[in-house]
């Protein structure tokens, strides 16, 4: 399944984004394709896998379901689900959490804002000094 949302929704990068929501970076050296998993127990699989395209201003996340690795060497064919309570689940935490980065970054005041004027600058790492 897919989730297609604008670039200026995103608030940090894609890789940062993605290991702040739990995801791995998977370099597949053989096709140069870069994409990303988050395990769903402690074993390699089953395993969320997200593929993503940035395009016209788009950012467009591609998820499935891995349920095992491919049992023949030389085939990328896997046990795999395309759609599903999980996948639709995962997408709507995706989304939630891009909303919630959005929501915090802007909403975040610095310390100019709240008190009026720049903090002092301390000179010496020693407080007494």
């Amino acid at each position: 399944m897919r989730l297609t949302i604008n670039s200026n929704q995103l608030s940090q990068n894609i890789p940062h984004f993605m290991r702040h929501i739990g995801y791995t970076l998977i370099r597949d050296y053989r096709t140069g394709k870069e994409s990303y998993s988050r395990r769903l127990t402690q074993n390699h699989y089953p395993r969320l896998h997200c593929y993503i395209f940035e395009q016209g201003g788009q950012v467009t996340f591609n998820l499935h379901l891995d349920q095992r690795p491919t049992r023949y060497e030389g085939q990328r064919a896997h046990a795999g689900e395309y759609d599903g309570s999980i996948i639709n689940d995962e997408l709507d935490r995706i989304h939630v959490n891009i909303i919630q980065q959005k929501a915090q970054r802007s909403s975040k005041e610095t310390f100019e804002d709240v008190i009026g004027e720049k903090p002092k600058k301390q000179t010496s790492w020693w407080p007494f000094a």
